[in-house]
């Protein structure tokens, strides 16, 4: 399954190709019941064949995942990680690319790799008895008849046009070949959520583990359709569209406690750190309270600031930089023009936007600016200044709160 967000809860155990491999602590939970069901069954050697048989199809699917990601980065695209969860694996890739074709071809690879798993197992093992049903094995040919049956399985099972899983993601891609990639996105959505409608009230009467998957499809299917339309809504937006042109400034030699009170003077949480008009990093509310707690207010700016935070152009399209926002959990960018700052962009400003764009009715709206013509320019205060650094004060620490 594709995704473009990484998830919390998550152990890393490795790299493959440089793609993260991360444990959901849920996939440990669930190694945890399986263990016990199989001792339940079979004492201890039921158990070791229980776990083997869930280690063995959690392989297949990292190789199902790891076929998504290396066809994924031969197109250019990054794939962040890949997490393994009791429903299955997740690889979350930075951007899903537009291209209906590469889109098919990422998609694709994933399934065909459970096809060649399941080809070279046959000639050793067999075909099982039963498709759909999941025989614990007894011994080493026993697991591998199995696998077989499960990778079968689970090329079936992805072919279900469920959005956003990798039948419903072919589903989007053929459509987007004739519509606009928003509205072939929407359908799938649409199509995916009905099918986990379909599997709650099968799973209602069969399976626990439906139930779970009807959620996880519906909540999902919404959400990446919501992600698109965001996209779509900032897709010929640029930054200087939408980003803070007034803002306060710290100096590398203030304290963080002088920071701590422009938090609540200024009301921002990120600020740039200046010296002689050159930027030289970015500090947030965050880390300068942490560097309170542990060190005192006393300590200076540069001591703590991120020197590393990228920056940003004015002209960039902020459908780009949300995504790397979300992807890296950036807080506001700094804004640079031929090396001087000129604004902030943050989460609240694409935010905001997005909250206005929205409430105005659609024939109200202003047109997307189309190619060669200059989108319109937000109003500007002539006489602020780009950047407002706060005034030096004799006290550095911040007032002591009221009893």
């Amino acid at each position: 399954m594709l995704g473009i967000a990484g998830m919390r809860w998550s152990i890393n155990v490795g790299r493959i190709s440089g793609i993260a491999l991360r444990l959901h602590v849920t996939f440990l939970l669930m190694l945890l019941v399986i263990a016990y069901q199989g001792y339940a069954m079979a004492g201890g050697r039921g158990a070791f064949w229980s776990l083997a048989l869930i280690c063995a199809v959690f392989t297949c699917i990292v190789l199902h995942e790891l076929g998504h990601s290396l066809v994924a980065q031969k197109l250019g695209v990054e794939v962040r990680s890949i997490t393994l969860l009791p429903i299955g694996g997740v690889a979350a890739l930075r951007t899903i690319p537009e291209n209906p074709w590469h889109e098919i071809a990422i998609t694709v690879a994933g399934p065909m790799v459970n096809v060649i798993i399941a080809a070279v197992l046959i000639p050793i093992a067999g075909l099982p008895r039963h498709l759909f049903i999941v025989e614990w094995p007894a011994n080493l040919l026993g697991l591998l008849n199995t696998l077989v049956g499960v990778n079968l399985w689970l090329f079936l099972f992805n072919c279900i046009p469920a959005f956003p899983m990798d039948g419903g993601r072919l589903l989007r891609a053929s459509l987007a070949l004739v519509i606009p990639h928003r509205r072939a996105t929407w359908i799938a959505a649409t199509v995916g959520q009905g099918l986990a409608i379909l599997f709650f009230v099968l799973g209602l009467k069969y399976s626990v583990m439906m139930i779970v998957l009807a959620a996880f499809i519906f909540i999902a299917a919404e959400g990446e359709e919501r992600m698109v339309r965001t996209r779509g809504m900032l897709h010929d937006i640029e930054v200087e569209d939408v980003m803070m042109r007034e803002f306060a400034t710290l100096a590398p030699v203030d304290t963080v406690g002088r920071g701590l009170e422009q938090v609540y003077q200024t009301g921002q949480d990120d600020f740039p750190v200046v010296v002689d008009g050159r930027l030289l990093g970015m500090v947030n509310r965050q880390t300068m309270l942490e560097a309170v707690n542990r060190g005192g207010a006393a300590r200076m700016v540069s001591e703590v600031m991120d020197a590393s935070v990228p920056v940003v152009s004015p002209r960039q399209k902020v459908s780009r930089v949300y995504d790397a926002m979300l992807g890296d959990g950036f807080g506001s960018l700094p804004v640079l023009e031929e090396g001087t700052l000129v604004g902030l962009l943050s989460p609240d400003n694409i935010s905001r936007y997005l909250l206005v764009q929205s409430s105005i009715k659609p024939g109200r709206r202003v047109p997307s600016p189309v190619a060669g013509q200059t989108p319109p320019r937000p109003p500007v205060i002539a006489t602020a200044p780009p950047t407002a650094a706060p005034p030096p004060r004799a006290e550095s620490a911040p007032p002591p709160g009221r009893a």
